[in-house]
């Protein structure tokens, strides 16, 4: 009877702590946050490459009670989320990598790939998802990896992004949502598809890639050019709320790369040039005081999200807005836990209009903000 007892109160323990354990952890590792000075790079830099090949599971909804149920039910976390937090990661230390040519990220990187990629070239978890396009395009920026051993993943990936094509010639986001266009997908898709398509001679994919990006300024997009969350292929109408940071930072993500990647002769270059021009001068309107970007880049009085802020960052040092990136940066670090994880980034949406009330660390920002550091 003794024993039984034992049991249920040692069960009744574990739930407890899954309930309030993970409040009481962050709680606690934000004791002394943004203290990190002359080693800040190095944490930040560290905590980045410990995270590639052990990504932290990013939770799919915001509460904290009965999460053991979500993860006995394989409910808690997503692999599409996982696979654009990878790809940031992998992004920002290929950055890093460019500029220091350290063996040790080279080497955290090419196991990455090798359990990621089989020995053929083919992913070994087959993707389902426009998200890990994002993650394809990261390995093809890898100068250390020849393409020709990714080549069948990079097909398979172009495929699926054709499979997803609908009525209106752009790429759906889900099936379940067909008729509706996302912000997110430009940061998903069209850098990759540039790149498929410069790599492999495709006009198709470049296409597809400026169709989407200028299609969503069209219906999508104000006059001064900040996106809504979504918009309605039929009828036009925007949805979701216009300022969402993050859904500016997909946008800022695809227009840059895109350009970036893009021959210095291609005809749209001065299209995307001028439009991040316009990007760029709208966002330093909105950069608060402390350097950070406000959840709802119209509200002010929000709370500010890191990822967002990481983002804009890197785009202000790409367009040469040296005094708002080290702004941004400046907060960046003064959000910085002791172990160098960046906090205070909004978690993953829950649906158009729907977004996550939960602030915390997230892998995809630490990504932008080694980019931005370089």
């Amino acid at each position: 009877m003794n024993i039984i007892l034992l049991i249920i109160l040692c069960i009744v323990i574990i739930l407890y702590l899954s309930d309030d354990g993970p409040e009481f952890y962050t709680w606690l590792k934000r004791i002394k946050i943004g203290r990190l000075k002359e080693n800040w790079q190095k944490k930040v830099k560290a905590k980045s490459l410990l995270w590639l090949n052990h990504t932290p599971k990013i939770p799919i909804k915001d509460q904290h009670r009965r999460i053991w149920w979500d993860w006995l039910r394989n409910k808690y976390s997503s692999s599409t989320i996982q696979s654009w937090q990878q790809a940031a990661l992998l992004l920002g230390l290929n950055d890093n990598y460019l500029n220091n040519q350290d063996e040790k990220v080279k080497k955290e990187i090419l196991a990455f790939f090798n359990k990621t990629i089989d020995s053929l070239g083919n992913w070994r978890n087959s993707p389902q998802e426009v998200d890990t396009a994002l993650l394809a395009f990261a390995f093809s920026e890898i100068p250390f990896i020849d393409i020709s051993k990714m080549k069948p993943a990079l097909e398979n990936t172009y495929q699926l992004l054709l499979s997803k094509v609908g009525e209106d010639h752009t790429i759906i986001y889900r099936s379940a949502t067909l008729n509706y266009r996302y912000v997110d997908t430009i940061g998903f898709v069209a850098p990759f598809l540039v790149k498929y398509g410069v790599l492999f001679n495709s006009n198709e994919a470049i296409n597809l890639a400026i169709n989407q990006i200028k299609n969503f300024e069209k219906y999508g997009v104000l006059e001064n050019k900040i996106p809504c969350h979504a918009y309605e292929i039929h009828s036009k109408n925007p949805l979701g709320v216009y300022g969402w940071a993050r859904g500016m930072a997909w946008f800022v993500l695809g227009i840059l790369e895109t350009y970036r990647i893009l021959n210095e002769n291609h005809t749209e270059k001065i299209y995307l040039n001028n439009l991040l021009d316009q990007v760029t001068k709208t966002l330093l309107r909105y950069q608060k005081e402390n350097g950070s970007f406000s959840w709802n880049l119209y509200m002010p009085e929000e709370r500010s999200d890191s990822s967002a802020t990481a983002v804009f960052a890197w785009l202000f040092k790409e367009r040469k807005e040296i005094k708002a990136a080290e702004k941004a940066l400046q907060y960046l670090q003064s959000v910085t836990r002791r172990d160098g994880a960046v906090d205070f980034s909004q978690g993953d949406t829950k649906g158009i209009g729907v977004y996550a009330q939960e602030f915390n660390v997230f892998p995809f920002t630490q990504g932008f903000l080694l980019r931005a550091l370089q």
